[in-house]
């Protein structure tokens, strides 16, 4: 059995954009933007969920509650 998780977004299965895969591994990303880069203000910065394809590795990205992970 492949290593991850499931991942739901409005109420649908999601799978990779890329392969098509659907196992990810859950981790946080934080959303940078330069202009809080340059000042030298990254803790204030918004965190993303992140989810990488198991499969092929590519990272999505998703912010507030329309997503969540099954086991």
């Amino acid at each position: 059995m492949t290593q991850g998780k499931k991942l739901v977004v409005v109420d649908k299965a999601f799978t990779c954009l890329v392969c098509g895969g659907d196992r990810f591994a859950q981790r946080e990303v934080l959303l940078n933007t330069s202009g809080a880069t340059f000042l030298g203000f990254d803790a204030f910065n918004q965190a993303a969920d992140g989810a990488v394809c198991t499969a092929c590795g590519f990272v999505h990205h998703f912010t507030g509650d329309a997503h969540y992970w099954l086991d």
